[in-house]
Formats: structure tokens, C-alpha cells, sequence
């Protein structure tokens, strides 16, 4: 069986490696603005079918036709809605802007995937976004309730690799957070950095106040990888050397592999692609529950 696949706000594809690599047969429709992420998924998958601006994306239910910038297509019944709408005024990194929670107009594109998700009603659906506080996520749970069977899971990425990523997920896709991860990814830095890793330094917008940097020897885990690769995300000690992040280390914590981002381009467009993208193994277990 070949699934077709609609994905909002699609990024870099995290979700069409996911599918790949659970081997699940798909066509695949993706809304993106970005260019530097279309460039990523253009090169990486290339039969992916670019259909543009998600607010002028619109599913004809009694043609069942999905009409897009880049045209008009047959695609049938939609078996699986994913997507990541973006976070800035739900992010408590961002509690301090004026424009917070559904006021914020990046955050109000999470009412494009609740139109095209009453349009489509897909067999399965997958939304994730950022920790928030409770009144968002009940607001969101709330617009969610209208696909019989939709849960809300808070999973961390630690469970799959050494990085602290807390995210949520809306989904009907049968998923036990209490199941055994099996999981093939480094679990702890001195693993995935190797001798002369000693600790981490955390982040200068962190608690402890600009300019500072906190040593915390032998930290598991990297903090949230974030869109700036200097000004975001952690430091680390190697061999008494304060150190940041290589491109392919933060791939490697999204779980990507490695030169994934390469079609980005420059390193600052390839941490932004990272910053922005899902940690994959945590998709990939989420979909495991499709396969019967």
C-alpha cells in the first residue's frame, strides 16, 4: 500500500526520512516557504512535490483534489497530515515579546493546519510543536479533538539521542510513551564527542544571565539545539577548550545524516534548517504505530 502524505510547514523533511527509513511507500506533498529548506529536501529527495504557501494550499473534498501556488492535483484520499506550525508566540523562549500565545502571526498558521486538516480528515494526523504553557496546549488540544482518537504525548528526544528536546505531539497514530526505546543514537555526549569531552557550558540567554557561561561537568546531554549556532546553542568542554557544535554533530543530534543540511548552504542557513527541524527518531517511532 502506498500512502499519499500532505506535510504542512514541512522544513527539511524530517518526516519524509522517517517514512523512508520505516520503509513505507508514499507520495509525498510538502508546503514550505523557505528556500534554504527546499534546497535540503530538492536535493534529498527529489520526487517530493512542492505545492507552496500552506494559506493558499485547499483540499477539494468532493474532487479530492488538492489545489496549491503550483497547480491543481489528483491525489485522492490524504492518508497522513503531519506538521511543525511555527512556535514563536508559544515558545516561553519568547515570553517576553508583546505578540505571545495566538497573537503572535507565525503562531496563528497553526489555524491553516486546523482548515486543511477539517478539509482533508486524513486517516492519521501528526502535529508537533514546542512546550507551552497549559492554557496553549488546552487550546490547541481543543481544535485537535476533532479527529476521533487524538492524544497529546510530551516526549523528549533524550530518549533517542544526547539531546534535551522537549516537544508535543497531537496525534490518533497509536503510540505507548511507556514502551522500551530501542535505540541506535549515542545517549550520553562523552559517547557522541568521544576523549577529551569533559562537560558542557551552558548557553549565554540561559538562567545564570548574559555573558555567562556555566560549567557543568559531564552533562549527558546537549541542550535544545537551536537556530543559532553560537548564540543558542550549548558549548562544550574539550580538552580545557571552550568548543561549539559542529554542523554534522547538531545533524547528528537531530539524528540526520551526516551532510543532510549540505544543500542549505552556508553554515548559519544549515543551523537555522536544524534549529527549526524535528528529531527524527523521535517521527520515526511516532509512524511505527501506522505499520500494522
Amino acid at each position: 500500500m502506498t500512502l499519499t502524505v500532505l506535510s504542512l510547514f514541512d522544513g527539511i523533511s524530517c518526516g519524509q526520512l522517517a517514512l523512508q527509513r520505516l520503509g513505507i511507500d508514499y507520495v509525498y506533498y510538502a508546503s514550505e516557504v523557505d528556500k534554504y529548506a527546499i534546497n535540503v529536501t530538492r536535493t534529498n529527495f527529489p520526487d517530493t512535490i512542492h505545492i507552496g504557501d500552506v494559506r493558499h494550499v485547499k483540499y477539494l473534498r468532493h474532487t479530492k483534489q488538492l489545489v496549491c501556488e503550483s497547480g491543481l492535483y489528483d491525489v485522492g484520499d490524504i492518508d497522513l497530515l503531519i506538521g511543525g506550525s511555527p512556535c514563536q508566540g508559544f515558545s516561553k523562549i519568547n515570553l517576553q515579546s508583546k505578540d505571545t500565545d495566538f497573537e503572535h502571526g507565525r503562531s496563528q498558521l497553526i489555524y491553516e493546519y486546523e482548515r486543511i486538516r477539517n478539509e482533508v480528515r486524513p486517516r492519521y494526523m501528526l502535529l508537533e510543536n514546542v512546550s507551552m504553557k497549559q492554557s496553549c496546549v488546552d487550546v490547541i488540544s481543543d481544535l485537535m479533538s476533532a479527529t476521533h482518537g487524538v492524544k497529546l504525548h510530551k516526549i523528549n528526544s533524550s530518549k533517542y539521542i544526547c539531546q534535551n528536546r522537549l516537544r508535543l505531539f497531537w496525534t490518533n497514530i497509536p503510540y505507548d510513551p511507556n514502551k522500551p526505546v530501542q535505540t541506535e543514537y549515542p545517549l550520553t555526549l562523552k559517547e557522541l564527542i568521544g576523549e577529551g569531552y569533559e562537560g558542557v557550558l551552558m548557553r549565554k540567554f540561559s538562567i545564570y544571565g548574559d555573558g555567562c557561561d556555566k560549567f557543568i561537568p559531564d552533562r549527558p546531554l546537549a541542550q535544545t539545539i537551536t537556530k543559532h549556532k553560537y548564540k543558542g546553542n550549548t558549548a562544550y568542554r574539550f580538552n580545557g577548550e571552550k568548543t561549539y557544535f559542529t554542523i554534522e554533530q547538531m545533524e547528528q543530534l537531530q539524528t540526520l545524516p551526516v551532510g543532510y543540511t549540505e544543500p542549505a548552504g552556508s553554515e548559519t542557513q544549515r543551523s537555522y534548517c536544524l534549529g527549526n527541524c524535528w528529531t527524527v527518531a523521535v517521527i520515526e517511532d511516532i509512524l511505527r504505530g501506522m505499520i500494522p
